[in-house]
Parts: structure tokens; C-alpha cells; sequence
């Protein structure tokens, strides 16, 4: 289910339509998030203690327990240093959302910290930009890649089993956005991780370069935006990663020409009386349609050749003591 829909269950289950977005976007991007985030989210920006509380115990907590009943629900754990992470648990809520089996639901492990962090970070960019059309699943992904023309063979994907195997398309359950010819791919990045982070970014990028080329290819903008917490100095070794991937001049040119250029191609292949006299006849139409699908091609090609634009994005609100 993605977020319209998820909004949609969860107010008629009873949430305020404030919470309802919230839960709903905390549920399909993370399943966590800390009090903080609740902060920003209800522009409590003063954070008094008091408010933000009851928006988690009312809004949220109370609603959740009065559409679900016994459902364990909303669980705070507190971490290391201290820091209490909020878990969405419940196995009703999930089972209203058609996601029951989402590995968000796990238990929290507090010694798997670096990958709670990874789940906040997430959560956090989903809340930053609520707007934003996200798409949760892999399946509304898989749409998405099928709608570009976007081969199978081009989209990450990861194989399970010994004896039967199995393939899981977008294994690391990234957010995607996307909103007619811009996508923006969201990937979060630990500091600190035992796993050394700029050697797992290159492996991730390793494996999505050719989506993101074959998207590219497609006349689509795609934008890759690294996830970090603010709480945190940046890392020289992601800089110099984000810089090797910085896209040329002119890949976003090329992309809003492919733009054009396929409207004009589509209005004469569709072309009337008026519009083939306008050109000059059938064969100067026909002459432009070549001219502009070698166009398309050395276009596209020009944007498969560079790489995705990329940003930084910090996570304000994670606590300065994780």
C-alpha cells in the first residue's frame, strides 16, 4: 500500500489526519522514529516536552490502541547513550496497511545500532518531505521501472535460496520519489558503521548505476540524495565519493531536450492535414521524424554517460548524543 492509501485506513481507523500521515510515513519508510521528529513534524519547535508528548500518547499512542485494541502498538526502547527510539510494532496496524510482513516489524536489536540509525534516517527524509510522490513498495518500483522502459536486467536486484532461487528486485528497500521527469533516489549513510560506509556506498552505487543510466536514457532527471545526521561531522572520504559522481553540464540539458524532442515527435505522429502542410508534405514530415529520433539517440546517450546528481541531505533532529 503506499501513502494515499495508508492515510486513507488509518483515519478511518481513527487517527487525526496530522497523525495519520505521520504514522503512515514512519510505517513504510522505517518503522522508527524519536521524539524529535515528532517535534518538527507538529512545529514544535520550541520542543516543549509537553506537547510533543501529546501528540506521541494522544494522537498517536491513544488512537492507535483504540483501532487496534490489545495490539502492542507504539513501543519506546531506550538505546545507548540514552536515546529513546519509538518502534511501530503492531502486527494490526501492518495487517491494515497490507504490509503484516514488512521487516519493519522486527524487534529492535540495540546492538544492531547502525542499522536503527539507517531506518531513522530513512524515516527522517520521508517526514522532511511528506509531499513528496514516495514510493514504499517494490512492486509500485517494479511500475515505475516498467513504465521508463527501464530493462529488468538494469534494476538491483539480489538472489535467496540454495535449492530454489529467489530474486528480490531493490533488496536494500530504498525510498524512491518520483513526479513526471525527476526522480530522486534516497540512501541513508551511518557514520560510524562497522561496515566501512564509503566502501558500502560504492557497492550501492555499483549496483544501481545502470538504473539510474537506463532512467536517465529514459529523458528522466534522476537526483541521488545521502542521507546523514547533522549530530554528526562529515566525512571527507563521502565528499570526494559525491564529487566523483557529480553529473557533467550537460546531462540535465540533454534531459529537458529529450523532453521536448519527444513532444514534438509524438504531435507528428499524430499529425493531421493542417499540420503535414505546415511541414511541407508526408516526406518532410517524415524526414523531421528521423532527424529527431537521431536526436533522441545521441541525447540519451549523453545522459547515460554521466552520472546522477547528488546531494547531501542532513538529518536535523537526530539526538546530538547517538
Amino acid at each position: 500500500m503506499e501513502l494515499p492509501g495508508a492515510e486513507n485506513v488509518l483515519q478511518e481507523a481513527g487517527f487525526s489526519a496530522q497523525a495519520a500521515r505521520f504514522v503512515a510515513l514512519v510505517v513504510l519508510s522505517g518503522g522508527v522514529f524519536v521524539r524529535e521528529f515528532a517535534s518538527r513534524w507538529i512545529g514544535d519547535h520550541d520542543r516543549r516536552r509537553a506537547r510533543t508528548e501529546r501528540f506521541i500518547d494522544g494522537e498517536v499512542s491513544a488512537a492507535w490502541r483504540g483501532a487496534f485494541g490489545r495490539d502492542k502498538g507504539l513501543v519506546h526502547q531506550r538505546m545507548r547513550s540514552g536515546v529513546v527510539v519509538y518502534h511501530c510494532s503492531g502486527k494490526g496496524l501492518y495487517r491494515a496497511l497490507g504490509v503484516e510482513n514488512s521487516r519493519y516489524r522486527r524487534p529492535l536489536d540495540p546492538a544492531d545500532w547502525p542499522r536503527i540509525i539507517e531506518r531513522l534516517l530513512k524515516a527522517w527524509a520521508a517526514l522532511a518531505s511528506p509531499r513528496w510522490p514516495w514510493l514504499f513498495s517494490i512492486e509500485a518500483q517494479l511500475a515505475l521501472a516498467d513504465s521508463l522502459g527501464v530493462p529488468r536486467s538494469a534494476i538491483p536486484r539480489r538472489s535467496y535460496g540454495v535449492v530454489q532461487k529467489q530474486v528480490v528486485h531493490f533488496p536494500d528497500r530504498p525510498l524512491i520519489a518520483c513526479a513526471g521527469d525527476r526522480m530522486v533516489l534516497v540512501r541513508p549513510h551511518v557514520d560510524g558503521d562497522p561496515v566501512d560506509p564509503v566502501a558500502a556506498l560504492r557497492t550501492w552505487w555499483r549496483h544501481y548505476c545502470p538504473f539510474v543510466k537506463a532512467a536517465g536514457a529514459a529523458g528522466v532527471s534522476v537526483s541521488l540524495r545521502l542521507v546523514r545526521s547533522a549530530a554528526r561531522p562529515g566525512d571527507p572520504a563521502v565528499d570526494q565519493l559525491l564529487a566523483r559522481w557529480k553529473a557533467d553540464d550537460g546531462a540535465a540539458e540533454a534531459v529537458r531536450d529529450i523532453w521536448f524532442t519527444r513532444q514534438e515527435a509524438g504531435r507528428l505522429k499524430a499529425a493531421g492535414p493542417p499540420v503535414l502542410a505546415a511541414y511541407g508534405g508526408a516526406d518532410r514530415v517524415a524526414a523531421r521524424l528521423r532527424e529527431l529520433e537521431e536526436r533522441l539517440r545521441a541525447r540519451r546517450a549523453a545522459v547515460a554517460a554521466a552520472v546522477a546528481d547528488t546531494e547531501v541531505l542532513q538529518a536535523e533532529g537526530l539526538p546530538e548524543t547517538w
